[in-house]
């Protein structure tokens, strides 16, 4: 039998080699397409990162902001003869400057930021700071190395969040204890303020029995130097617990980058991560006279803290890592409130959210 030779033949090797040409295309294209569509989710996600940084800066920073200086049905401004402190110095302002200057609202100015300053941030989540020095004013030693290089600190005295005003039965000048209508939300070592409406004295708590709280007495940030109150309250005024809280830009525990709230209490700062990948906050003040806003200055320019009645906050929030393609060596640019701000251009999306919020407890 004769075999046909051409039934049996292979393919020829230009055929082999369109064949593999086709399927490296095929193989390019596809790729192309997964890697397209990879920095297009990786966008994606990185934009909701984002929004959600913003939507929690809306809600946990804002109502601490907007709530400061309120003290039951008075506030934490006017003269030292219609707000009393009866703590020793040694807190950080505003609390411990109540005796002096009566303000619910503090901050420091980091260096050559504001306006016309210049933030460059080379290191990616940088070590904090440990020089005092480096904030005008110079930085409260509490905070020693707990803030980042060019962060800002905003420093504000108000209510415990989600707290509400009681109602006091007795508090009178001579009394070491204030009976009120219920102490469930006060606990020893807590700051706390009782309000007229014509004046408030801001006190510490020592401890807690029942409906009866007793003023803290001795040495120490939340001590007096004696147990009595040092003025009268008649019933029906109200009695607020109070805490100063302090936001900037610190490395956290896990050394990255987050936007910090610390609390104040005797013995120190509780420092919570608030929010992550936060690469900078910067802080105006709005100044002026009769409520009325003629200037934003930073901390450093703020002659007279009874006088601001707005504050600006600006942040670079960072997106996910490596969330933009065609990223090269040189470095990106933002503009956070005037300070232009040098960052690593390591292929991170980066968004710039700017607020004004009016302080409404003056």
């Amino acid at each position: 039998m004769k075999i046909d030779s051409k039934k049996h033949s292979g393919f020829t090797l230009i055929e082999l080699m369109l064949s593999i040409t086709i399927g490296l295309l095929i193989i390019a294209a596809t790729i192309g397409l997964y890697m397209g569509q990879k920095q297009m989710y990786n966008s994606s996600n990185s934009q909701a990162a984002i929004q959600n940084s913003d939507n929690a800066i809306s809600g946990l920073v804002f109502p601490i902001v907007r709530a400061a200086g309120f003290a039951g049905c008075g506030a934490l401004v006017g003269s030292t003869s219609d707000v009393v402190s009866t703590l020793n110095a040694g807190a950080p302002g505003p609390l411990g400057n109540l005796n002096s200057i009566v303000s619910f609202i503090y901050g420091y100015d980091a260096a050559n930021t504001g306006p016309t300053g210049t933030l460059s941030i080379t290191t990616l989540d940088p070590a904090n700071d440990t020089s005092l020095g480096d904030w005008t004013p110079t930085l409260d030693t509490s905070l020693t190395g707990d803030v980042q290089p060019g962060s800002d600190v905003l420093m504000l005295l108000g209510p415990v969040i989600g707290s509400t005003p009681i109602g006091i039965t007795v508090a009178t000048n001579g009394l070491s204890t204030i009976t009120t209508q219920s102490a469930s939300q006060f606990s020893a070592g807590q700051i706390a303020g009782i309000s007229d409406c014509g004046k408030t004295v801001v006190f510490g708590v020592s401890s807690v029995a029942g409906n009866i709280i007793t003023h803290a007495v001795g040495s120490g940030t939340e001590g007096n130097s004696s147990a009595t109150f040092v003025a009268n309250f008649a019933p029906g005024a109200q009695v607020v617990p109070l805490q100063q809280t302090a936001f900037f830009v610190g490395q956290g525990n896990d050394g990255h980058s987050a936007l910090m709230m610390a609390v104040y209490s005797g013995s120190g700062w509780t420092i919570t991560p608030l929010i992550p990948g936060v690469d900078t906050m910067q802080v105006l003040y709005g100044t002026g006279s009769s409520n009325n806003v003629t200037a934003y200055v930073p901390a450093s320019s703020v002659t007279d803290w009874t006088s601001v009645y707005s504050v600006r906050l600006g942040f670079l929030i960072e997106g996910e890592k490596a969330s933009t393609s065609g990223h090269t060596t040189a470095a990106s640019t933002y503009t956070v409130l005037g300070t232009t701000v040098t960052v690593p251009n390591d292929g991170t999306l980066r968004h710039v959210n700017e607020v004004t919020i009016n302080l409404r407890n003056l």
